[in-house]
């Protein structure tokens, strides 16, 4: 195994080596490998370790290296895919594309059910293209319209660019995109992984504050989120258990983080730390009901725990499942591991719950 150009870097208590070359193999840490899947880890041996990670190469390397996330199982077919440009109402940047997916069949009385979805890629990776997958199995199996957002990425347009743009297409469903969809306003939700649930959450938020100009959310569905931008090995269980974990070991997310948020000041502000958010005007219990699931083998364990057991203390029902063994990447890996095909399954039950569907 061959490690060139090596140093140790600190970063808000956080210790890390950042190669200035590439490695050439990253084998499972001892700490972490009795603890895995065995699916996941005879994968990761097989098709993984051997390939350059994100956060020990530039950003644009990582945008032009391929499939993200290895591992990933076929689309579902849909009745129509189409992409379309937003125009801003309340901030400041260039058009923000949406893809809708639109199930096969008639439309239904009333309208379309919706789900609006972000992405994951620690917002820094990720494109229109990512989690297409996810996106057709809610559309085809929930029967209901789903919106991916295209949002900026930092470290080009870092916090707060990808709130303006998760935020713009909610103002253009109630203006113009539910008729021009054909969308039931009465059957909406909302969700996202990873970078993409931190996104989630915060529109459920938002949303609080101008209910008129933005849809009524059933349910938020939130996976493996982001829900705390001050975590660190030195304050949260889940960061130091698994701070060599593959997949997004603790020094990758402080790279994510340091791209998206570079002023630390701005870490414990709620549209960055959703779980940060106060208790006034008792926002929380105005919350819709929410899907929180967490890989137990993630550093963003605890604050998806966290921000379900928030939820539940202020009266709002939080369906929290944790998938064990699992690291970060699970729900974009459906093609290799069950706990992906589960996930997936409870997103589409939860929908179906909630749309009233039989």
């Amino acid at each position: 195994m061959e490690r060139k150009s090596a140093y140790w870097s600190q970063k808000m208590g956080l210790h890390y080596r950042i190669y200035l070359r590439p490695t050439t193999t990253l084998p499972l840490h001892l700490s972490i490998l009795p603890k895995l899947d065995p699916t996941y880890r005879n994968f990761y041996n097989k098709h993984i370790y051997d390939k350059q990670h994100v956060h020990l190469q530039p950003v644009s390397a990582s945008r032009t290296s391929g499939i993200l996330i290895p591992g990933g199982g076929p689309q579902l077919p849909v009745g129509k895919k189409e992409d379309i440009l937003i125009r801003r109402r309340e901030t400041d940047g260039p058009d923000i594309p949406v893809r809708v997916f639109t199930p096969e069949g008639d439309v239904p009385e009333g309208g379309w059910p919706l789900m609006v979805y972000y992405h994951g890629g620690g917002w820094v990776l990720g494109n229109i293209e990512t989690e297409n997958t996810v996106c057709s199995h809610l559309c085809s199996r929930a029967r209901c319209v789903v919106i991916t957002v295209d949002y900026r990425l930092a470290p080009e347009d870092p916090y707060p660019s990808a709130v303006h743009d998760s935020w713009e297409p909610l103002l253009w469903l109630v203006s113009t995109g539910f008729s021009r969809l054909q969308i039931n306003p009465s059957k909406c939700a909302i969700g996202g992984s990873s970078a993409g649930g931190n996104l989630a959450a915060i529109m459920c938020h938002k949303a609080l504050s101008c209910p008129s100009l933005v849809p009524n959310f059933l349910t938020q569905l939130l996976l493996v989120p982001v829900t705390d931008n001050t975590a660190l090995t030195s304050n949260t269980p889940s960061w130091s258990e698994n701070e060599f974990v593959p997949a997004l070991p603790a020094a990758k997310m402080m790279w994510y983080r340091h791209h998206y948020l570079p002023d630390k000041s701005r870490w414990a502000e709620p549209e960055a730390s959703p779980l940060l958010y106060g208790i006034e005007n008792e926002r929380w219990s105005k919350l819709p009901p929410a899907l929180v699931v967490v890989g137990e083998l993630d550093v963003l364990r605890d604050e998806g725990v966290k921000y379900a057991e928030r939820l539940e203390s202020n009266g709002v029902r939080a369906d929290l499942k944790i998938m064990k063994g699992m690291p970060h990447p699970f729900l974009a890996m459906d093609g290799v591991l069950v706990q992906g095909r589960e996930t997936i399954g409870f997103m589409v039950e939860s929908l179906r719950g909630a749309f009233g569907h039989k």
